[in-house]
Parts: structure tokens; sequence; C-alpha cells
């Protein structure tokens, strides 16, 4: 091949290359949902199941969107456990074949007992994590909010369901959630720590 075929070649698959490479960073996410919509005009607002608010439903329980804490983004977070532990849910566009990243924030309503909050995420049903989160030393003024993050490849669905669910039962102060966001990437450019990608059926 002569020289300057090759250069022009290298030259195209660098290009293609920097290209795929950029793309998942400038990608739009999939969801970015701090729990703003709707706004509360009080300093909490209750959502019992069946109800849909911002793009989320109450699958189970209560829930309340909290406005007079600090939270990790925002203005509102979401307590997990409103008079009962709840459970909210979300459906999502989703390609075949594609790696997906959630990352969340998690802290715990510090105003009442049990001292360590637990809840579990899923994703069309099938269990990708669990957290648990500890108030002591912890007020409405310093939340103490932790970021988690899990990655699942979509193998068959056209959608997914996206869950969040408090296991913090009985109690009116649950874990609170925040800056949830999901994020595609190409399997062969996610980071090291997909490698334990959950598969979604």
């Amino acid at each position: 091949m002569p020289k300057l075929r090759r250069t022009a070649l290298l030259i195209a698959l660098t290009t293609a290359l920097v290209g795929l490479t950029a793309s998942p960073a400038a990608a739009a996410p999939v969801l970015a949902s701090g729990f703003e919509d709707p706004l509360i005009s009080g300093g909490y607002k209750e959502y019992v199941a069946g109800q849909q608010f911002g793009g989320w439903t109450v699958a189970s329980g209560t829930v309340d969107s909290v406005s007079y804490w600090q939270n990790a983004e925002g203005r509102q977070s979401l307590d997990m456990n409103g008079t009962s532990a709840g459970s909210v849910a979300r459906t999502l566009p989703a390609q075949l074949l594609t790696t997906y990243k959630v990352t969340y924030a998690v802290a715990g309503n510090p105003e009442g007992l049990p001292t360590i909050k637990s809840g579990k995420v899923s994703v069309n049903g099938q269990q990708v994590d669990t957290f648990t989160v500890s108030v002591a030393g912890k007020n409405i003024g310093n939340m103490g909010w932790v970021y988690r993050s899990f990655y699942f490849t979509n193998l068959l669905s056209s959608s997914t369901v996206l869950q969040f669910t408090s296991t913090t039962a009985p109690t009116r102060w649950g874990p609170v959630l925040d800056d949830v966001k999901v994020e595609s990437c190409l399997l062969i450019l996610c980071p090291a720590s997909a490698s334990t990608v959950n598969k979604i059926r």
C-alpha cells in the first residue's frame, strides 16, 4: 500500500476512535433526576402508591419529597419512607446489548430511628444493588451524602424499569435518595469497574 494511502487510512482510523471515545462523555444522560419536579411549596410533600411525580411512580408504600434539609443536588430529595416504607420506579428507554451506568446519592433521615437505614435497587425486577447508611452524628444540615454506582447491560428488553425500594420498616424515617443519573457506554469503552456488570433480560 502506498505510503500516502497508509497515512490517510491511519488518520481516518484515529479520527473514528477519537469520536467513539468522546461520544459517551458528550452524550446526554438517559436520566438525570434530582427530584426537583414538581417543586413543593412546603417543607415536604407525601406521595402514596400509584401517584406519579416528575416521571417517577410510587410503586408501593409512601415517600416524601423534602426541601428543608441539606440535599446532595438542587433543592429537593426523596425520603423513601413517608408514613411507611416506599418504593419509586421509572421506565427508561434502553437499547439492546448496551451497558448503562447508574449513579445515585444516598443518605438517611436523621430525625428518627433506626440509626441504620437500608434499601435496594432493581432493574426489571432483578436486584442489582443494596445500600446501608448510618445517621449517627448526622443532622439536617449535615446529611452525610454518599454516592454509589453500578452497571447493567440490557440484553433483550426495549425498555427498562429502574426501581429504588426502602427496606427500612416500620418507621417514618428512611433512607434518602437524590441525584439519580443513568448514562450509557459502549462496553469496550466502559471503565474497568464495569467488569462486574449486571446482565438484565
